[in-house]
């Protein structure tokens, strides 16, 4: 039962990143693909509304709904994931669970086990891990020169600004 309900996490996380992935790819292809079908499909659909419609406005229409669309998706999944969360309830165990009262005398005078001992400090022998290791993600070096090669970008265009415009 833990083992399932340690992995639950990443199981939602994939499937939310493959539920919503598609947006990105639909958007770039309307960019791709809109100069070739959207001024026949905004001449088709002026002609059937009698209203006059441009690419522009049905480009950002289709935008305006692929978001619209995408929110909805989102909200849905997100209200399917509390309800199988709250379904999901851990049953309580038998520790947890209400008792009742002892009845007997031999139940009401017994001595209750001895509390658990605290864990033991390591001895001088064992040996503990040494402290972790700071390693960057971007070699010092690296990003020492990018940095340098935006300061010297930034001072050449402040330079050709500053010439060009009297």
């Amino acid at each position: 039962m833990s083992d399932i309900a340690s992995h639950r996490p990443r199981i939602h996380m994939e499937e939310r990143r493959r539920g919503s992935g598609w947006f990105g790819w639909v958007i770039f292809l309307l960019f791709v693909l809109a100069p070739s079908f959207l001024p026949p499909l905004a001449r088709w659909l002026s002609f059937q509304t009698g209203i006059p419609i441009g690419t522009t406005e049905l480009f950002i229409a289709i935008i305006v709904l692929i978001i619209v669309f995408s929110i909805g998706s989102s909200i849905v999944g997100a209200l399917r994931r509390t309800a199988e969360s709250r379904d999901s309830l851990p049953i309580p165990r038998s520790d947890d669970t209400f008792r009742m009262p002892p009845s007997s005398p031999e139940e009401v005078f017994r001595v209750p086990p001895p509390p658990p001992e605290p864990p033991r400090m390591p001895t001088s022998a064992t040996q503990l891990p040494g402290a972790p290791r700071f390693e960057p993600i971007i070699d010092p070096r690296i990003l020492l020169f990018g940095i340098l090669g935006l300061i010297v970008i930034g001072f050449v265009c402040g330079v050709l600004f500053l010439v060009l415009n009297p």
